[in-house]
Formats: structure tokens, sequence, C-alpha cells
């Protein structure tokens, strides 16, 4: 399955899932599922930006965007995390007000069966989009948002089996008891919503700043450096767009080769880190010079510094 085709899928179960809790919450009038339904709201509005984002980034490029449209699902995981905070801020505020009028829910069978419905979707969305992790941010945080979806509906619907089977055999632990934990499940899942929102906020910021991973810097000069011809690899620079990867290389070749034949061996270092990386490639060409050792010198033998014998002297003839 293509990026743009899971986007449209998971935008259908988001339209889903949103109208099935909004009729739980009208069967139970739980802040809880109420909570749910406000998350699943706001997931359908950041999977639309996911879509529209993936949408615009599988456009070739252009001139005035001459490496592509890549940074458009950046932009949109952007979106979705700070729609998840929004939603999270929301969430807390009808919690509040729980506490504060300490209203009781009111589950039913009904209710509880859309909620079960609505998990059943959520896991399914989930296994799609999770096949897209690494490779398109956008996506990668609809996988999250609908992982806290799971999270949350299995804790809701927790929630109101527990509220269903309190009406019937305890409706005074229900009036003591159910406002607290309604509210308690709204605040955990705003907590759990916000962190994970914050973790992908952070790695879209940082994806947009260019940032180089270290780990792919090291492959692109491996991959460049392996190429026949390439004397050395001097300078590697890398920057994620999107889901894919480019680089500026610069390598050096024998000062003794014409430029035609300088040319070919940088076109097949641009074609092998293409495949690599995805992305455009830019490769600079240099000459290579080896540093030349020098020449030690030999010092000389010990024979030939020894001193020469000194002569006997001259004998007295007897007289």
């Amino acid at each position: 399955m293509d990026k743009l085709r899971a986007a449209f899928t998971s935008l259908v179960a988001g339209i889903a899932v949103t109208l099935l809790k909004i009729v739980a919450w009208s069967q139970s009038f739980s802040v809880a599922v109420l909570a749910d339904a406000v998350h699943s709201a706001v997931d359908l509005l950041a999977v639309t930006i996911t879509y529209i984002a993936v949408k615009a980034s599988l456009k070739p490029p252009d001139r005035e965007h001459p490496y592509g449209h890549h940074k458009a699902e950046t932009l949109g995981g952007i979106g979705g995390s700070l729609a998840v905070m929004a939603s999270g801020a929301f969430i807390s505020y009808e919690a509040v007000m729980k506490l504060i009028h300490w209203e009781p829910f009111a589950p039913t069978a009904l209710g509880i069966a859309i909620v079960a419905l609505a998990i059943i979707i959520d896991f399914n969305r989930v296994l799609v989009l999770r096949r897209f992790r690494g490779v398109s941010r956008a996506l990668e945080a609809d996988a999250l948002h609908f992982s806290t979806d799971l999270a949350s509906s299995s804790a809701i619907l927790a929630v109101l089996i527990f509220g269903a089977f309190s009406a019937v055999y305890a409706p005074n632990l229900l009036m003591q008891w159910g406002p607290l934990i309604d509210a308690s499940i709204a605040f955990a899942i705003t907590i759990y919503f916000v962190k994970l929102s914050m973790e992908l906020l952070r790695a879209s910021v940082v994806e947009l700043l260019d940032y180089a991973p270290p780990d792919i810097v090291e492959r692109t000069k491996a991959k460049a450096g392996s190429v026949a011809g390439v004397q050395s690899v001097r300078a590697v620079k890398v920057r994620k767009s999107g889901s894919v990867y480019h680089a500026d290389v610069t390598i050096t070749v024998d000062e003794n080769l014409t430029v035609k034949e300088a040319h070919e061996i940088a076109d097949k270092v641009e074609k092998t880190l293409r495949e690599v990386l995805g992305g455009e490639v830019t490769v600079h060409v240099e000459p290579h010079k080896p540093t030349a050792k020098p020449v030690e010198k030999t010092p000389p033998s010990s024979a030939s510094r020894s001193p020469p014998e000194p002569s006997e002297p001259p004998s007295r003839s007897p007289q």
C-alpha cells in the first residue's frame, strides 16, 4: 500500500470512529467518552492535514521547489502534534467540570458495543500505518494518534463496563466513585497524549532544522567511498526531507584523469547515493594529492665512525 492510499484509508476510518464515539457519548454522557470523542475529532482534523501533506509531498520537483515537496509531510506531523495538544487542553477542562459538578455517567449496552467497534477499527488502522514508521513523519503521527486512541478507548471500555455493572449491582458505588474514576481516566488520557505529541513535535522540528543523523552520514560516506575510482571522501552533508534524504558529497579522484573520466566517476557516485537516500545528490570532485612522506636519512654505521688505530712508535736502533 502506498502512502497516499494509506492516508486516505486512515481518513475514512477516522470519520467512522469519530461518529461512533459521538453516538457512544450521547448514550452515556461520560466525560471520558467525550474526551475520547473529542480526541478522535481532532485526530480526524490531523488525518485530513496528513492526507493533504502526503499528497503535496508526492508532487515532483518544480522551478520553485527544486528539491521537491517532501517537507510537507514534516509540517503535517507538526500540525498533528499541535492538534493533539489542543484536544488535551479541552479534555482537561471537561474533566475538571465533571469533578466540580460531580456528575455521574450512565453507560448503556449500545454505548459499550460502539466503543468496542471503534477499538477494532483503530487496531486495524494502527497495523496499516505502522508500516510507514521512519518513512513518513505525517503517517507516523497518524499511527501515534490512533495508538493513543486504542489505549484510551480500551480504558474507557473498562470504565463503561464498570459503570454498567455498578448501575445494576451497586448504584451507590457508581454515584460515590463514578465521577472520580471517569475524570481520572480523562486526565490519564490527556497526560499520555501530551507526552507522545511532544516527542513527535520534537522529532518533526529537528527534521525541519535539517538534522543529519550520524548513522546516515556514515552510511553515505561508505557508499560513496565504495565506488570504483574514488580515492577518498572528504565531506558529506546530509539532510532529511520528509521520507528522503538530500546529500552534498565531496570526493577526490586521481589528479591525472581527464574531466570526462572524473565526471563519469561522479555520476556513478550520484546514482549509487540516490538509490540509498532517495533524494537529490550533488557530488563535488577534487584532485587527489597524497601527502608525500619525508625521506628519513640513514645514520652512518658504527664502522664508518670508528677512530683510526694509533700507529706504533718508531723503534730506536741500539747504539
